[in-house]
């Protein structure tokens, strides 16, 4: 566009009305955002401000891939990938037509009133650039109506605001293509015609309408353009009063600049000296970020198809618990110009979100895995379990017993006459309370020592230590539950009983490294200790295992394994984010390695975690029924585990399943004692 032209356009375009209606509409979405965060304000305090430093960090490299890149929303983890394609290239399209005609806006807007940079190769890549994003977002937004509305994906729950929202975008993106083809054919196909297909998106629809003159052509584009403005302005206007969906554009960005940046596998300490809280037994009893979580849920499903509860056929919904849990805030809090809360309410823990929900959940956090924008669901039905543990006292009987055991006996195995060294007997293994000059500390855990099949493990495991000449042992009678299970089905006062007692014992032999077989134990001591005072060097066994084979410290020489598939625990893998040395050991011990449907990061899980060791479930919904499904449709003839709960949980449903004799479960521990011969 020539000089002359172009000021023709601008000064048309941009009179001082327009700057106030902007203004205007700026200041109502102000207001709005406000309201929404004086009702944050209703919730409990979270350390979110503090290691500022260290966040501006960690948000510039997500800001680079989850949101500008959408490595979440195509369902790219490392080191393996989800199939999202579709909805994450519609979101992308979408994304980056709005990014960059925002973006092309501004540098036209720079450009005209400051200097002028938009003429010649600058002006034409510009055109070009913001054109094929523009048509992109188009695409995205037809993908998008196709499949909220054609394909209707079980996931998605369509309500009005979805379709307006969708519509308006479109209109945005089309009402500006029209108003630039309108320009393009009063001015570049009769003044620079060689310019005009460098707007592709504009070009094709100036074809239309290059006959008339340019008088009307200019008559049309202002009365447009206006329509443009007011579309624009107006969707704004639309997003602050009605609550509009398009918030997720700034309550994710926060969500994800505001995320954990601490251990994924560590759940909050309750001050019990300095809170008289015990969970979420009102809305304003969680954290001002957890209702911030609220807001940034835009109901896209994700956590919806990746949950092992709802899978199963439990009543547990990750999408529908935040949900529910944002609509019972808005009726708490209607109103905000003075916080004062509804005079009736309805009770959060059986009312909003009932008792079953709140102990369907298996604390897998593939529900936050697969979430684009770091939702944490499974700290906020923590929270509610720790309301009915300690202040209501309501448990499903199987969990109520075991935490009764674990705080009468030290572990969650009822019934059982095993001691913590019935495993070991005749294998002349130290205990530190008779000789504490050790390398490392074997922590069995529970299951390892007191589970007839587990023990197994707990043997073979000891096995591969001696055979590589470690220097460890254990604490036998001394040890007592790491508390996971505890922590996990809401008694938290229990969990920080048991720790400083573990703490104390492990201060008095001096330990500063662990081994452990237990992903649960692991990440307990890992990450949880460590808030009591307890820092150790914390290892898995098939960390340990993997460095051993490749030091060449163990002499195997042979597979036994013929096709074996490797199953991802729960708390190893998406907690911890250990995936290839238990893989690494399977594959070096087997003739062909599987992998499951689901794997990795998208992993299934075996339905042990959250306290469901201890609990009774309908067989019909049960978790690891559906995992051996899964595994019996990969072909193989072996599961390597490296959890106990996953070994458990597999032999159950094989031996459900009829299929015990055609498919073993086996620890990597055994697997790789059996080819030490």
């Amino acid at each position: 566009m020539d000089e002359p032209t172009r000021e023709i356009f601008w000064n048309i375009q941009f009179p001082w009305i327009m700057y106030c209606l902007a203004a205007i509409a700026t200041a109502v979405l102000i207001w709005a955002v406000y309201r929404h965060y004086l009702r944050w304000r209703v919730g409990q305090p979270a350390n979110r401000g503090s290691q500022l430093r260290q966040r501006i960090r960690a948000f510039g490299r997500t800001a680079f891939i989850d949101l500008l890149f959408h490595r979440k929303f195509f369902g790219a983890e490392k080191p393996f990938r989800t199939k999202e394609l579709y909805p994450g290239l519609m979101h992308f399209f979408i994304f980056s037509g709005f990014f960059v005609l925002l973006l092309g806006a501004f540098l036209d807007a720079i450009s005209h009133y400051f200097f002028n940079f938009m003429h010649g190769d600058f002006y034409l890549g510009y055109s070009v650039v913001t054109d094929v994003f523009g048509i992109l977002g188009i695409i995205g937004v037809l993908m998008a109506l196709y499949r909220r509305y054609v394909k209707k994906p079980e996931r998605l729950d369509s309500r009005l605001d979805d379709l307006v929202t969708l519509l308006l975008i479109l209109a945005v993106f089309i009402s500006g293509f029209v108003v630039e083809g309108l320009r393009i054919a009063a001015t570049e196909l009769q003044v620079h015609p060689g310019w005009a297909p460098w707007s592709p998106g504009g070009y094709v629809l100036s074809l239309a309408f290059r006959g008339a003159s340019q008088s009307a052509l200019l008559g049309w584009h202002v009365g447009l353009w206006w329509f443009h403005v007011f579309l624009a302005l107006g969707t704004f206007v639309y997003v602050a009063l009605f609550n509009s969906k398009l918030y997720h554009i700034a309550w994710d960005t926060l969500n994800v600049f505001l995320r954990n940046l601490g251990p994924k596998g560590a759940l909050t300490k309750l001050d019990f000296e300095k809170s008289e809280l015990f969970g979420a037994g009102k809305i304003e009893d969680f954290t001002w970020k957890q209702l911030l979580d609220l807001d940034a849920c835009t109901r896209c499903g994700r956590c919806q198809d990746a949950c092992p509860a709802y899978f199963s056929g439990k009543k547990l919904n990750p999408k529908q618990v935040i949900q529910d849990l944002k609509t019972h805030l808005y009726d708490v809090y209607p109103k905000l110009t003075s916080l004062k809360p509804a005079a009736t309410r309805k009770e959060l823990v059986g009312e909003v979100i009932t008792d079953d929900v709140v102990w369907d959940c298996t604390t897998c956090r593939a529900c936050q895995q697969a979430c684009p924008v770091y939702i944490e669901h499974v700290d906020k039905i923590v929270d509610l379990r720790r309301n009915l543990a300690m202040e209501k006292s309501r448990f499903p009987e199987a969990a109520q017993e075991a935490l009764k055991c674990l705080g009468t006996r030290g572990h969650p195995y009822r019934g059982t006459t095993a001691t913590r060294t019935s495993w070991c007997e005749g294998l002349n293994i130290k205990t530190l309370a008779d000789e504490s000059n050790v390398d490392i500390l074997y922590w069995v855990g529970c299951s390892a020592a007191l589970d007839d099949r587990n023990m197994k493990v707990a043997q073979a495991t000891a096995k591969v230590l001696r055979a590589a000449g470690i220097n460890f042992g254990i604490l036998g009678d001394e040890e007592a539950c790491c508390g996971d299970p505890a922590r996990r089905m809401g008694d938290e006062y229990l969990f920080q009983t048991i720790c400083q007692q573990n703490i104390e014992i492990l201060k008095g032999h001096n330990i500063k490294k662990i081994l452990t077989s237990c992903p649960h134990c692991f990440n307990s001591l890992k990450h949880e200790y460590p808030q009591f005072g307890g820092n150790y060097e914390v290892i898995h066994h098939s960390q340990f295992i993997d460095t051993l084979m490749k030091e060449g410290r163990l002499n195997i020489d042979k597979k036994v394994l013929q096709k074996a598939a490797y199953h991802d625990s729960c708390y190893l893998g998406r907690y911890n984010d250990i995936y290839q040395e238990p893989r690494a050991i399977v594959k070096a011990l087997s003739e062909k390695q599987v992998e499951f449907p689901r794997y990795g990061t998208n992993s299934f899980c075996c339905g042990g975690g959250g306290g469901h060791m201890w609990m009774e479930e309908d067989p019909e919904k049960r978790v690891n029924n559906r995992r051996v499904d899964e595994l019996i449709s990969c072909g193989a003839d072996c599961v390597a585990t490296a959890c106990p709960y996953c070994l458990t949980m597999f032999e159950d449903g094989l031996k459900a399943k009829q299929a015990e004799e055609k498919i073993k479960a086996k620890d990597i521990s055994e697997i790789v004692a059996e080819a030490l011969g």
